[in-house]
């Protein structure tokens, strides 16, 4: 019989962690290349015009990936949901089963 089902809690909420560990990573990265770019930009590789262009792009792109990189805890939330859901089911199931037993 093929299993249709298969939940390991402990992996789940392990990912789901690191997950969450990673974004916060990500995010901190993120943070330190864009103060990196914009002193760059200040001090390194100055153009009357191109460099506040070039800084305003960067500063876009780095909003991008700090909204895109928000996901990762989106889904790291869901894992855990998931674990809590089928935790309360189970639950509910075998409460259901134990009052129908019991006539």
């Amino acid at each position: 019989m093929a299993q249709d089902v298969l939940l390991d809690y402990d992996d789940i909420k392990r990912v789901a962690t690191t997950m969450e560990n990673k974004f916060t990573d990500i995010a901190s990265e993120l943070k330190q290349l864009e103060t990196t770019v914009s002193a760059l930009l200040k001090d390194g590789l100055v153009f009357e015009q191109s460099s506040p262009a070039l800084e305003q792009a960067y500063q876009a792109f780095s909003k991008q990936m700090n909204e895109s990189s928000a996901n990762i805890k989106v889904f790291a939330q869901s894992f855990t949901d998931i674990v809590k859901t089928m935790t309360d089911s189970d639950g509910q199931i075998a409460a259901g089963v134990r009052s129908s037993s019991n006539g």
